[in-house]
């Protein structure tokens, strides 16, 4: 369960600030590859897009989490 909840908190963090990761995980990538010149709006709004899939994906995976936790749990388990 505990799993569950770390997801969710990650997935709901990811998308609050999901404009400024997107901005240093292209940063990070062009000065991996040797790209200096200034990024594109396109390629900013890509990596806000996936950023946003993933986070989504988080989410949806935390909550089945917490859910079949509680579903499957033993009554006696406390």
């Amino acid at each position: 369960m505990t799993l569950g909840l770390v997801f969710i908190i990650v997935g709901l963090v990811w998308v609050v600030f999901r404009k400024w990761i997107a901005s240093r995980q292209l940063f990070i990538t062009d000065q991996m590859l040797n790209r200096p010149d200034e990024p594109e709006a396109g390629r900013v709004s890509g990596f806000e897009q996936l950023g946003v899939f993933f986070s989504i994906l988080l989410i949806i995976s935390g909550v089945v989490i917490v859910g079949l936790t509680l579903i499957f749990r033993p009554p006696w388990s406390g």
